[in-house]
C-alpha cells in the first residue's frame, strides 16, 4: 500500500499539476482539467463568476495568470473589490482546488507586452472586438468584426486589439485542496500569508 503524501508533498504536487496543466496546453497534448478556471469576483450585488483558460504558473513564488479583455465586467469588479477565488476541477483525478488569490491588472506594461507577444493570432482575434463585452447588441455577435468569419487575422490585423488587451497577475495566498474518492476525501489548505501554514481538513 503506498503511504498517504505528506502536507508538504500534497503542496508541491498542486503546484505540478498546475505547471503539467499549462504545458500540455501549449504542447496541445493532453487535456488536463487545470487548464481552465472559474474566477469569482465580488460585486455591489453579490458574487459573479466565469470561466478563464490559465496562462502562466510561477510555483516558487507561487502565482498564477490569466487573460481578459481590459472592458470586461471583471476587470471592474477586481478593481472595486481587490480579492477573488480561482475554482479548479479536473474530473479524470476528481480533484478541486480553490486558491484565494490577490489580483494585479496589467494592460499598458512589459507584462501585458511580453504575454500579447506569447499570444497566437487565434487568441488575438478575440480582442478585435469593437463592442464592450456584455454590451447589448441587436443581433447575435461573434466576439470579433464579423468580416473575419473563420479566417483568422494576419499579424498585423492583430495588433488592433492590443488596446483591449489585459493580463491578470494573481498573487495567491492560499490553496484549498480537496480530493473526492470511494476510499475516502482527503481535504488540505495551504496557506502562504501572512504566515505560511499547512494543514489537514476535514472535507
Amino acid at each position: 500500500m503506498t503511504p498517504a503524501p505528506s502536507l508538504a508533498e500534497l503542496e508541491a504536487d498542486c503546484w505540478q499539476q498546475l505547471a503539467t496543466a499549462l504545458e500540455q496546453k501549449q504542447n496541445r497534448t493532453e487535456s488536463h482539467g487545470f487548464q481552465t478556471m472559474t474566477v469569482a469576483t465580488c460585486t455591489h450585488l453579490g458574487a459573479d463568476a466565469r470561466t478563464v483558460v490559465l496562462r502562466q504558473v510561477d510555483a516558487d513564488r507561487k502565482y498564477v495568470w490569466f487573460h481578459t479583455d481590459a472592458r470586461a465586467e471583471k476587470v471592474i469588479q477586481l478593481e472595486a473589490f481587490p480579492n477573488a477565488v480561482l475554482l479548479l476541477w479536473d474530473p479524470a483525478q476528481q480533484i478541486q482546488l480553490r486558491l484565494t488569490i490577490e489580483p494585479r491588472l496589467h494592460t499598458d506594461d512589459h507584462v501585458a507586452d511580453d504575454h500579447w507577444q506569447k499570444l497566437w493570432v487565434g487568441g488575438r482575434k478575440q480582442y478585435l472586438s469593437a463592442h464592450t463585452p456584455g454590451s447589448v447588441q441587436p443581433a447575435p455577435y461573434p466576439g470579433f468584426p464579423p468580416e473575419l468569419g473563420e479566417n483568422l487575422p494576419s499579424p498585423e490585423e492583430s495588433e488592433a486589439g492590443r488596446p483591449n488587451f489585459a493580463v491578470i497577475e494573481c498573487r495567491v495566498l492560499a490553496v484549498d485542496y480537496l480530493r473526492l474518492s470511494r476510499a475516502g476525501q482527503t481535504r488540505a489548505r495551504f496557506e502562504y500569508e501572512p504566515n505560511e501554514r499547512f494543514n489537514w481538513l476535514a472535507p
